[in-house]
């Protein structure tokens, strides 16, 4: 199978001046006690007026406002949930920060709505609800220790602006273990890791940007890309219910934001795993970050080879024509193979307002050899496989400061998948 896919994007974007700015500020304390006065951040959908304003003490209603709290099972007050606020049909209408009391204030009216609160200490909690006043949301803590996330007022985990929610990719890869962008974003309040796709709460579907662009490559090909990617190269992750037209993407969207280096410097970063499946993987990971004056490079390279044993067990007992009969399976699938991932960007800031870019993706996987051997009474079988990949990419992005994008993205993807019985 052989593929060939080439998009150009054209667009022009005019951005009105916002007139007034936001600090979420604060810190979660490891006894989860309230500390002092934190501003809400609310996102009024009808206007897409940024506004911002102390919490009250209590819960309740004012004017077209739907309020709340959302406190731990001790019913203590917790500070920095992110609550959003959609329709029944999962359409996007608003959202909001909790305060140091826990409450919380949503710019709306409609007669029914539901509720996504989540944070990244607790279990994420939908709640559905037809009063202005939605009460008090309890939310259960997960197994992480109160110490191992603070949110400092100068550097924010999460603030919402027009719409999108911000998360800071750093604040999670400096407490948590991840070994790369992929699993830093499925720590994230509200994303999920299903069958190897990322998949968000409230959401039925959801796109992953890079860098605010659209790309050829599959989901699939992104999320791989992801995984190959340092957790350090991530600046930030924005998590949109409902995306803005200007990334030309229906629904929900992550779009991630890579981090870029101060000018003229140099870092590099050098990490290396293992692994064992029965047998014995390993994988390698290099990145090099450049900037000098108005030229930036970003390279980055993963090799990695891996032997995978799986094995399934079946027992089971059929009742056919009066008689039991007992079917015993083994299943064992062997794979092994190498695999080679490039990643090079080079950037150019014409001016302060118009920058140049362009880049490469790789992903090579060659020699791939495979065996599934099925033996019970039942059924014996044995199936060889041999697999070879390449996936090549390359791209140009344009952006003016007048708000014309231009981009173009051409995809070379080749398989050949042989069997034998």
């Amino acid at each position: 199978m052989k593929t060939h896919d080439i998009g150009i994007l054209l667009c022009s974007m005019l951005t009105l001046p916002v007139q007034a700015q936001h600090r979420l500020s604060g810190k979660v304390d490891t006894e989860n006690m309230a500390l002092p006065l934190v501003n809400v951040a609310v996102l009024n959908s009808s206007d897409s007026t940024f506004v911002s304003g102390t919490a009250s003490d209590s819960c309740g209603t004012y004017g077209n406002q739907t309020t709340g709290k959302v406190v731990d099972t001790n019913q203590q007050p917790i500070e920095g949930a992110t609550i959003v606020m959609q329709l029944p049909d999962s359409t996007y209408l608003g959202a909001a920060i909790s305060a140091a009391d826990g409450t919380f204030v949503l710019e709306s009216e409609p007669e029914n709505y539901q509720l996504i609160v989540q944070h990244l200490l607790y279990q994420t909690r939908l709640v559905e609800g037809q009063a202005h006043d939605a009460g008090i949301i309890v939310l259960e803590s997960k197994d992480y220790n109160l110490d191992e996330v603070v949110i400092e007022g100068e550097r924010p985990f999460v603030t919402v602006e027009q719409g999108k929610l911000n998360y800071d990719i750093s604040a999670i890869s400096e407490k948590h273990i991840v070994n790369n962008a992929y699993e830093a974003i499925c720590k994230l309040p509200g994303v999920q890791d299903r069958n190897g796709k990322l998949s968000l709460v409230g959401a039925k579907d959801v796109t992953v940007l890079l860098n605010g662009k659209a790309s050829t490559l599959t989901q699939e090909q992104l999320v791989e890309l992801l995984k190959n990617t340092s957790a350090s190269q991530v600046q930030t992750a924005e998590v949109m219910y409902n995306t803005p037209p200007e990334y030309h993407v229906r629904g929900a969207a992550i779009n991630i934001v890579t981090a870029k280096a101060t000018d003229n410097t140099i870092q590099s970063e050098l990490s290396v795993g293992y692994s064992n499946q029965y047998f014995s993987s390993y994988s390698g990971n290099v990145n090099f970050l450049m900037t000098k004056g108005k030229s930036s490079l970003n390279v980055s390279y993963n090799p990695g080879y891996s032997h995978i044993m799986t094995v399934m067990d079946l027992a089971s007992k059929h009742n056919y024509d009066g008689k039991v009969y007992d079917i015993t399976q083994t299943q064992k699938i062997n794979t092994k193979g190498w695999r080679h991932n490039i990643y090079a960007e080079y950037g150019y800031q014409i001016n302060e307002d118009n920058e140049l870019s362009v880049g490469y993706n790789g992903a090579v996987s060659n020699n791939g050899k495979g065996a599934i051997d099925v033996n019970g009474n039942f059924q014996n079988s044995h199936n060889d496989k041999l697999q070879d990949s390449r996936l090549h990419n390359v791209f140009a992005r344009y952006s003016s400061g007048f708000g014309l994008d231009l981009g173009v993205d051409y995809t070379d993807y080749s398989m050949n998948d042989y069997n034998r019985l």
